[in-house]
């Protein structure tokens, strides 16, 4: 449970406000007031809170040494097994990977199912607007001065009672110009400046964290400088909470690229989204089955996300993280259908950044949650633990297993057996099999989704490849930075929405 003595003080009953009660302060200069009076135990508490209360599922505490052991032996049984049996490994291998992509595959197409024939069933009860509970949006920033600015202007027109809607802009104190750009951006009063107290990691689940000690409404959402939720989005899914049960602990929204025709890197992450966020993530729910969250969009009950202990501030996919975090203590998530477009980013070396840190953090997720495996197992369930590990597992192992099996696939053609035969299926069946199971999912993806679909094609060639780099190097840093987060630069391009699916 996210409960400290400064988050006491940041309510405003009449014990928590007492000592304030003479200087006549509302009760945001309260929270400021705490902020400052208390910087290092806020430091602490957002940074390393997670870690105190609930070390098993804490990112800081890193790796179990079995799982060292156990890594560097498969490692270098997989190297061995590669050198002196190729056929061996090439047929264990591609059939890993095979058989990840087919599940893949499996919930690609429940989202199609999703879509054909549950969402039509899913309308809910309209609220009015003296029914619609209070919101607290989150959104962290730092050095986002290009993009704040129009994201405050779309959220100054989000269809939602602004005597129930607070905006907490999460700022580190450093960050001077992103606080002038949202001063520009005069925001009404419903939107304010939190000033984040300086401390490691710099991060932006430390920065939800400061935010989630501050909110005060009965629902949160999460979104990034960059993002345009449609304009009903929280009324949509405050609409959703009061339908569907006490024990709905998430909404995730539809996350779209707004800039997909820019370049390949663009037209690769408009494809990743229209796969993702249209059909695995909506086939997962589906299922009823556990699904790592995106980075933005996640509409939670404010008291489950402080029971779940809020953000882990040490994980780089501590949205990944806190999606297996709701499955494992017994919470449902669930997709909203309505849309957050967002911005892909539109050099190699701002893409390769952000997947490098998304892969990196499937791995420490993956491994933060199999720890102690029986716990994991009585923790998720059969149907859990099979999502933790296709999902969030599955996706960089098959990233970093694929280019070994073409890379055996050409030695086997070359005539390389080792000690062992040659493989009993011809080297370029396997090639192909391999690279069809990629295609295909990217062909539904391209099928299924509406809008432009020649950008889309355009990047499916070059698509695996990117991500092939970006998993190699995400293993790279998960042994030597595993805490490295690589910001992603925005331009402000997310304003031209809808034309990028």
């Amino acid at each position: 449970m996210l409960t400290t003595p400064v988050i006491d003080r940041f309510h405003t009953g009449a014990d928590n406000t007492a000592d304030f009660a003479d200087l006549h302060l509302q009760p945001a200069d309260i929270q400021d007031r705490v902020f400052i009076e208390s910087e290092a135990k806020v430091a602490h508490d957002i940074a390393d809170g997670f870690a105190d209360r609930d070390p098993d599922l804490a990112a800081r505490h890193g790796f179990r040494d079995w799982q060292k052991v156990g890594g560097a032996g498969v490692a270098a049984a997989v190297l061995i097994t590669a050198v002196l049996w190729p056929s061996v490994m090439l047929l264990v291998l591609a059939g890993v990977t095979s058989l990840i992509a087919l599940m893949s595959l499996v919930a690609a197409l429940a989202g199609l199912w999703y879509h054909i024939c549950v969402r039509r069933r899913r309308d809910v009860p309209k609220l009015a607007d003296e029914q619609l509970p209070s919101y607290t949006v989150l959104v962290p920033a730092y050095e986002e001065q290009e993009v704040i600015g129009d994201l405050i202007r779309c959220l100054a027109d989000l269809d939602y009672p602004t005597e129930r809607l607070e905006v907490l802009l999460l700022v580190e104190r450093r960050d001077t110009a992103t606080q002038r750009a949202i001063l520009a951006a005069d925001p009404p009063p419903h939107m304010r400046i939190v000033h984040l107290p300086p401390g490691k990691p710099q991060t932006k689940p430390r920065s939800c964290n400061a935010g989630l000690m501050m909110a005060s409404g009965e629902l949160l959402v999460i979104f990034d400088a960059e993002d345009r939720p449609e304009r009903g989005q929280l009324r949509h899914a405050a609409e959703m909470f009061a339908a569907r049960g006490d024990d709905l602990a998430c909404l995730q929204a539809t996350l779209l690229q707004a800039n997909g025709p820019t370049n390949v890197f663009t037209r690769s992450n408009a494809l990743e989204y229209s796969l993702r966020y249209r059909l695995t993530v909506p086939g997962l729910a589906a299922l009823g089955a556990a699904f790592p969250l995106g980075g933005t969009s996640n509409h939670f009950r404010t008291r489950i996300l402080r029971e779940l202990g809020g953000w882990d501030a040490w994980n780089v996919s501590e949205d990944a993280d806190l999606g297996m975090r709701c499955s494992a203590l017994g919470y449902r998530t669930d997709v909203i259908d309505t849309i957050t477009y967002g911005e892909a980013p539109e050099t190699f070396r701002s893409w390769l950044g952000q997947h490098t840190r998304w892969h990196k953090g499937y791995l420490l997720t993956a491994l933060v949650h199999t720890r102690e495996p029986l716990k994991t197992l009585r923790r998720f369930g059969p149907r859990g633990l099979l999502a933790l590990l296709v999902t969030v597992l599955g996706t960089p192992l098959q990233l970093l297993l694929q280019p070994a099996v073409l890379a055996l696939s050409a030695a086997e053609l070359l005539g390389y057996h080792g000690f062992g035969g040659a493989v009993a299926v011809h080297p370029i069946v396997i090639a192909v099999l391999q690279l069809a199971t990629i295609y295909v999912l990217l062909l539904v993806a391209v099928l299924a989704c509406p809008g432009p679909r020649t950008c889309r094609l355009a990047a499916i060639p070059l698509y695996p490849v990117l991500h092939w780099i970006a998993g190699w190097r995400a293993l790279d840093q998960l042994v030597r930075a595993p805490f490295l987060w690589e910001k992603t630069s925005h331009r402000g391009h997310a304003t031209n929405v809808g034309i990028g699916v």
